[in-house]
């Protein structure tokens, strides 16, 4: 992939607190990468009221990273803040011939 076509991504992954029966999530970075971002839409795309729904962003790279489902995926440096939210969570990962599929979906929150 040419360079002129990735971004820099912050990789993010999180822990689990319990504060007293509450379980919370806190994010923590992890490493960078860079990510060919692409927003395909398909039929697939589509919720059932026919709608296509654009929080869905692929990522491709022929590098090895260690991402994995449910990490975070941030477009903005996050590497020295604390109590960050990531814009997008991995929730797919398949590898096709050599490059590697993210599918990202926009984090809400939860």
């Amino acid at each position: 992939m040419l360079l002129r076509d990735l971004t820099k991504a912050w990789i993010s992954e999180y822990e689990i607190l319990n504060d007293h029966g509450e379980k919370t999530k806190k994010w923590k970075f992890k490493n960078v990468a860079w990510l060919n971002l692409q927003q395909d839409i398909n039929e697939l795309d589509r919720n059932s009221a026919g709608e296509i729904d654009y929080s869905i962003v692929n990522a491709r790279t022929t590098m090895s990273y260690d991402i994995v489902k449910g990490n975070g995926i941030s477009l903005t440096d996050i590497s020295g803040t604390e109590g960050f939210i990531p814009d997008y969570t991995v929730t797919d990962n398949p590898k096709i011939g050599s490059t590697i599929l993210y599918k990202l979906e926009k984090y809400n929150g939860k």
